[in-house]
């Protein structure tokens, strides 16, 4: 039987200098910096361990940022302005501006990169009756390398690349898959992949689904071997769909299984929080009290890599108007339960506000969360008892899903894996000219260790019945 969820305060929480809306959490691809998205056309750069910021990325934008990616040494950001710039990472100074302009500058509302196929995707506003997905070179940026304007019929909400296509799922006879599928979705309601590399729109769209709402946030999980896409609309309703091969004699990609689950599970739900026993990290008396009962009151985001429950269904993360958040697991089909509490504590021990959006450091096993208040706080997961994931093999195996990575590999690979990270981090240090902050502390890599989970699990396989 899984324990009660656990309860905690904020490890670190920092508020920004300016107090601006945190509406997005991007880690970066060299530093031990998170990329802060505002509804601004300016970004901020905060350590990953001290939470505070470091510098800003700004003077090019002139409207609000609509996307950030960070992909090989540079942070990229779209914005409703019709540009997309290239920020080098090291400098952090503007290293390219792309214009988005079809006739007339397109507003950029969503945001892809494909470093190794050397692209970069936009995706626009709808303007004289076309959204459009449009395509540059990043060697030759000055127009589109080409573009698909009828995939959607209305503002385009996401763009995201997936896995190698070859890595979950196998092409039937006589029919190749794509090599990478590009996810995007729109407020028209669809969802969709389609071939990235595919210059011929007819050709490129693999499959379509209208969910019938409009889309406000989508992604890819992989979990199991399974390909699943999830999705969030404006009124806080979820959709996840599988990806496969059709039964027919055409062996194409197909969405199946939807499952939905609506927006009164993750709001207007009562919830009493513990208020002793060991699923309170820091005892009662300790810290200022805290509510007795939480009501939520909206989706911040669906966030997969926390867990994924036994009918395929991700974990979210759900907020109160006074900035305190429960994740929950799916606990059957369309029902959410809560796996965890994480209140604001005194002082500036997280948020006062509405918290707007997630990001978890799987590695690392730490959440940040923004908020509308300008408050970035940082939990350690690490320090937590388990979460509860949904799905029994976990659950009642006293594993919360982590351990999966590492767990059935034999010691000899494990201590190779860690061997090659090192060496990798000693050759970073020689290599970049960034200044990093601590690799561990409150937040990151403290508590529970890799090993001592390992064992326990261990343990329990091998426990007599």
């Amino acid at each position: 039987m899984p324990a009660a969820p656990p309860l905690a305060f904020a490890t670190l929480a920092e508020p920004l200098p300016s107090k601006p809306y945190i509406v997005g959490i991007t880690p970066t691809s060299l530093s031990n910096h998170l990329v802060l998205q505002h509804a601004a056309p300016e970004l901020t750069l905060a350590d990953n361990q001290t939470l505070k910021a470091v510098d800003q990325l700004k003077g090019v934008h002139t409207q609000p940022i609509t996307g950030v990616v960070c992909e090989a040494g540079s942070i990229w950001s779209s914005s409703k302005d019709a540009t997309i710039v290239r920020w080098d990472e090291r400098s952090r100074r503007p290293a390219t501006t792309v214009k988005a302009f079809v006739r007339k500058a397109l507003p950029v509302t969503a945001l892809a990169v494909s470093d190794s196929d050397h692209l970069v995707i936009g995706g626009t506003e709808l303007v004289s009756s076309e959204a459009h997905i449009l395509f540059w070179d990043t060697r030759n940026p000055n127009q589109p390398a080409y573009k698909h304007a009828s995939t959607h019929a209305d503002d385009i909400t996401h763009l995201s690349l997936l896995p190698p296509t070859q890595s979950w799922q196998a092409s039937a006879p006589g029919h190749k898959l794509p090599s990478r599928l590009l996810l995007s979705a729109s407020t028209d309601g669809c969802v969709a992949l389609s071939d990235l590399r595919e210059t011929d729109e007819d050709e490129a769209l693999q499959c379509a689904e209208n969910w019938n709402q409009s889309v406000a946030a989508a992604g890819a999980y992989e979990h199991k071997g399974r390909m699943g896409i999830w999705a969030r609309s404006d009124m806080d309703n979820m959709a996840m769909w599988g990806v496969g091969i059709s039964d027919d004699s055409e062996g194409e990609l197909e969405f199946n299984n939807l499952q939905e689950v609506q927006s009164a599970q993750f709001k207007f739900k009562d919830f009493n929080t513990p208020q002793e026993g060991p699923s309170v990290v820091n005892p009662v008396g300790t810290e200022k009290p805290y509510p007795a009962q939480l009501k939520t009151e909206y989706l911040i985001d669906v966030c997969p890599s926390l867990g994924v429950g036994k009918s395929f269904a991700p974990m979210v993360g759900v907020g109160t108007n006074d900035g305190n958040i429960v994740l929950q697991h799916s606990a059957g089909a369309g029902e959410y339960a809560p796996s965890a509490f994480f209140v604001s504590g005194p002082g500036a021990r997280g948020h006062k506000d509405v918290v707007r959006c997630m990001y978890h450091a799987q590695r690392d096993e730490a959440l940040y969360t923004g908020s509308e208040d300008g408050v970035l706080a940082g939990w350690s997961l690490s320090s937590l008892p388990r979460l509860v994931v949904g799905d029994p093999a976990i659950d009642d195996d006293g594993g919360d899903g982590r351990e999966d990575i590492d767990s059935d590999n034999s010691d000899d690979e494990e201590s190779e894996i860690e061997t090659e990270e090192s060496d990798r981090s000693d050759n970073d240090e020689d290599d970049m000219d960034v200044d990093e902050g601590p690799r561990s502390g409150p937040v990151l890599g403290g508590g529970r260790a890799k090993e001592e989970r390992k064992d326990k699990r261990k343990g329990k396989r091998h426990a007599p019945y």
